[in-house]
């Protein structure tokens, strides 16, 4: 993800940078702004900005360009831009869209006006790539399987599980009241839950054994997916625990498998876009750039 995000320096010049060439910036004198009776031009504005952002900024808009060019027969599901939203969701843990955009505008300068803007500049087009990247790539069933022979000791017992972490058991009876009421976990979670996953309504995604504490593990693997367990004692304070999950057979890890099956035969992204721009007839005519995809510029802006 911080890659995707550090795409983005220099992209709130775009609309200036792709709106003018040299003419047009050699030759607008009108004043942005006067500082102290100087005036500062359109023109030296936008060479300025051309200067210190416009070889990356070229470069990543040519790269977009291309790759989705190239993605426009690959179509890509709902869920595969939703699960991208929700990294990062929780990786700047935030919960709401407006929250999101929010973050995004103050920290990384990412001036999407709306998140269908931001899922077309940022989501889809590295989700295009991943997909150009896997798109020879077979893994038939007696390979998942021999994978999973000969990794047996990866694919012991797991479970998938949510809590909600608080300080007393008094409050952990007051927040079991409240489950046993109707009131919904995730956001019982979010309201008491006194560590970072409360973000994400509790959830810990799936683990195996010796991955937690003694009392946590041993009460997570013996509830049943759905089963909500009572207070449990653990050094950082009483957990409320609810299985959403369990993995125990070949059946169960089979699309893991796929997945890292599929990742390591998959060639890099790097190495597709490189193709990509092979591939294509880019004639850079604004002499400033004329050695943007030379290997020393393309290695220097890629920095």
């Amino acid at each position: 993800m911080k890659k995707h995000l550090l795409a983005a320096v220099g992209l709130c010049c775009i609309t200036l940078l792709a709106a003018c060439n040299d003419n047009e910036a050699a030759d607008d004198q009108t004043a942005v702004a006067v500082v102290n009776g100087t005036e500062i031009t359109e023109s030296e504005f936008v060479n300025t900005l051309k200067q210190r952002y416009g070889e990356a900024t070229l470069e990543e808009m040519i790269r977009r360009d291309i790759l989705l060019k190239a993605g426009e027969n690959i179509e890509l599901t709902d869920e595969e831009i939703q699960a991208e939203l929700d990294k990062f969701r929780t990786n700047l843990g935030v919960q709401d869209d407006e929250e999101l955009l929010n973050v995004l505008r103050s920290q990384f300068n990412i001036e999407a006006d709306s998140l269908d803007t931001f899922t077309e500049e940022y989501i889809i087009p590295p989700l295009i790539l991943q997909q150009l990247a896997s798109a020879d790539v077979e893994v038939t069933e007696e390979a998942k399987q021999a994978y999973y022979e000969e990794n047996s000791e990866q694919f012991s017992e797991q479970v998938e599980a949510s809590h909600i972490l608080v300080e007393d058991e008094a409050t952990a009876q007051e927040v079991l009241d409240k489950l046993e009421a109707g009131e919904d976990f995730a956001a019982l979670a979010e309201e008491y839950s006194i560590d970072g996953s409360a973000a994400n309504g509790g959830e810990l995604g799936y683990f195996g054994k010796g991955r937690m504490v003694a009392p946590f593990e041993e009460a997570a693997f013996s509830l049943e997916v759905g089963e909500i367990s009572e207070p449990v004692e653990s050094d950082y304070g009483f957990h409320i625990i609810k299985v959403t999950g369990q993995k125990a057979s070949y059946e169960d890890f089979a699309a893991d498998i796929e997945q890292i099956l599929i990742q390591e035969q998959s060639k890099s992204t790097e190495e597709v876009m490189n193709e990509l721009l092979e591939q294509s007839d880019i004639d850079i005519r604004d002499q400033q750039f004329s050695d943007l995809f030379t290997s020393d510029a393309s290695e220097s802006a890629a920095e």
